[in-house]
């Protein structure tokens, strides 16, 4: 779906949320949040995520200016470890976790275990439909756009690849990186490509001999230092927060675009289940999401566009299939094979 229409409708959602609020007063958010009195007492929030950490700081910095009375005990790690740490603490009957930030594809586990506790918080009529699930079970804060990253001193103009497939130009042979752990960006394009298309292409890249290195982050910095000339998944936001501090360095999306983001839910045996909806609610508002726009994150609220606004505008995105977090393990074992990464 054309992201411009998307947020023009959403937009047309927040206002009529955004004015009932003022009409009705804040009584009702409060009301439909959860008890504020019981939050107190809680005192405290167990806020599980996948974000950098300073991202994901920023968010209860802000958080704690509005409420002070409520500590955010923050754990950070990517969404495999984090999914064995639930699962783990599950089976021991240890439920510390209130609210979880998950990778998108390894969030259905989650659900399936029965670990996922509905919330339909009042900030959450700001998101459109493509970014949450109909039964508030998760909400979508932000994304991650796909895109085939490059050097500019490195890459004349008319070599820089506008489409997957001009990676397979015969010239980008042993020069492309990729991260070995791009397994999710594996699973969407392939969704997109369909079967046998899209594993036709992947065999193709891997033909291409491309380098492995493990972390997006480090990529994009090893691209800047010129130590490859083109990176075949990068996030578009950490190539433009690059830019903003001198790097050489620019994007080019193949459309549609696939994306990958961040769930946020509730724990169903959250310890602390009012505290944890009144930092969830606060997640979704304009202040959140405008915090970690200052990082160049794409937030999904429709009235926070991303920094720059090039990150989204005019692009075609792909939809967010969270589901397809079930045959994640499938393709994980198939991305390695076809590009020879050993475990």
């Amino acid at each position: 779906m054309n992201v411009v229409l998307m947020r023009w409708f959403g937009q047309c959602l927040t206002s009529f949320f955004i004015l009932f609020t003022f009409l009705f007063g804040e009584a009702f958010a409060q009301s439909s949040v959860g008890s504020l009195e019981k939050a107190k007492k809680e005192g405290e929030v167990n806020f599980y995520f996948v974000w950098n950490v300073p991202h994901g700081q920023a968010v209860a910095n802000a958080f704690q200016k509005h409420y002070p009375f409520i500590k955010i005990n923050l754990y950070r790690s990517g969404g495999s470890t984090m999914l064995n740490k639930v699962d783990i603490e599950a089976k021991a009957g240890r439920h510390e976790v209130d609210v979880l930030l998950m990778s998108d594809l390894y969030w259905q586990p989650l659900k399936d275990k029965g670990l996922i506790a509905p919330f339909c918080a009042p900030e959450r009529a700001a998101f459109s439909s493509e970014f949450k699930d109909k039964d508030c079970l998760w909400t979508m804060l932000n994304i991650n756009t796909h895109v085939m990253a490059y050097n500019t001193e490195m890459v004349p103009k008319e070599a820089r690849p506008k489409t997957l497939n001009d990676l397979l130009d015969p010239r980008w042979k042993g020069q492309l990186v990729m991260d070995t752990t791009d397994d999710r960006w594996f699973t969407t394009t392939l969704d997109k490509m369909g079967e046998e298309k899209g594993m036709a292409y992947m065999k193709k890249l891997a033909a291409q001999k491309p380098h492995f290195r493990r972390g997006h982050t480090l990529m994009v910095q090893l691209l800047a230092a010129g130590e490859f000339p083109v990176n075949v998944i990068a996030y578009g936001y950490q190539v433009e927060y690059m830019k903003a501090k001198g790097a050489s360095l620019d994007w080019a999306a193949d459309e549609p675009v696939t994306v990958t983001g961040s769930l946020l839910s509730l724990a169903k045996h959250a310890p602390h289940p009012e505290a944890a909806k009144l930092f969830i609610n606060f997640a979704m508002s304009k202040e959140a999401q405008t915090a970690i726009t200052k990082f160049n994150r794409v937030a999904t609220r429709v009235d926070v566009p991303p920094n720059p606004p090039r990150l989204l505008k005019g692009l075609n995105i792909y939809p967010a299939k969270p589901e397809l977090g079930k045959i994640l393990p499938k393709r994980i074992k198939q991305f390695r094979k076809i590009f020879g990464i050993l475990q």
